[in-house]
């Protein structure tokens, strides 16, 4: 079971972007859920609002909102599904529900795999033109005061909103509140006194979860923000020790330039009225994602 699904990180979660979630146990299982007004076709690049409810966890990041020990842990969130009224979707899912409810994939994650004794070893493993793009950005940065624990201040929540109103999918907002009472890290770069950008992150399980971020897209190509933002995170998961660094959704092609992988995620979906069902079985594969194919060859072979 992730942390963000167990009581203590519960709390500092469940109203995330203002409205209260629910938690609920199974004798075999456990399962979040929220209510939302979503844009249904966001990776159809459509839009058709709709209220759902919604299986995942209320900030929104990578992991799904449930856990089952066994067997009997998915019949019972498939049991509490069926009891619910109108659509529901269960999000960032893995293949527990095939057979179940209708699948369709979603965004993956980009997970890297932490094998290098620090950030040298790890940028000195790769080939020269991702090495040498690495450094470069690095240059860009030199100036930059990077501040951790913050004042999460209005400066700074306004930098998440620009990047949660310039997203491809996005789906619920998350509240200023949330950042500041989040027992997490919390990064922040400032150049010439103002906030270029900041990174949210959370370190459980041998995992480094990279969940939130915000930009200043008027600095963003002067330092190479975004990038340099990634890096850090790398750094960080690598001092910390952990054994993966999940660097979330979306933006994969950069994530996936600093080594990380595809982890395949899934969408399922479930009305409890059967001729809906059948209404929206052509329909529901709008809702889904197609994972561009990727192949970079980012670090060097045994030898190289």
């Amino acid at each position: 079971m992730h942390s963000f699904i167990k009581p203590k990180l519960w709390a500092a979660i469940r109203n995330a972007h203002g409205e209260e979630s629910q938690r609920f146990e199974f004798e075999n299982g456990v399962l979040t859920a929220y209510a939302a007004k979503i844009n249904v076709l966001s990776f159809k690049l459509g839009h058709l609002k709709k209220r759902v409810r919604i299986v995942g966890l209320p900030p929104s990041i990578s992991l799904p909102g449930y856990h089952a020990e066994n067997a009997s842990g998915i019949r019972e969130i498939t049991d509490w599904v069926k009891t619910q009224k109108g659509h529901t979707l269960i999000l960032n899912a893995d293949d527990a529900f095939d057979g179940i409810f209708q699948k369709v994939s979603t965004l993956p994650s980009v997970v890297l795999k932490n094998t290098f004794k620090d950030f040298e070893a790890y940028v000195a493993t790769m080939r020269s033109h991702y090495r040498y793009r690495l450094i470069k950005a690095k240059k860009r940065f030199k100036d930059v005061e990077i501040i951790d624990a913050p004042d999460f201040d209005a400066s700074l929540y306004a930098l998440y909103e620009a990047v949660y109103e310039r997203s491809e999918y996005p789906l619920v907002k998350n509240t200023q509140a949330f950042f500041t009472a989040f027992p997490g890290y919390i990064t922040a770069f400032y150049a010439k006194g103002k906030p270029i950008g900041f990174c949210q992150y959370h370190i459980d399980d041998d995992v480094l979860y990279f969940m939130f971020c915000g930009l200043c897209y008027d600095a963003l190509k002067t330092y190479d923000t975004y990038l340099n933002l990634l890096m850090l995170i790398v750094e960080r998961g690598i001092e910390a020790g952990v054994k993966t660094i999940n660097f979330g959704q979306t933006t994969e092609t950069i994530k996936m330039k600093l080594g990380g992988e595809l982890t395949p995620l899934n969408l399922y979906y479930y009305h409890d009225n059967a001729l809906v069902r059948t209404i929206m079985k052509p329909i529901v594969p709008l809702l889904g994602y197609s994972t561009h194919t990727y192949h970079f060859h980012v670090f060097k072979n045994l030898g190289e």
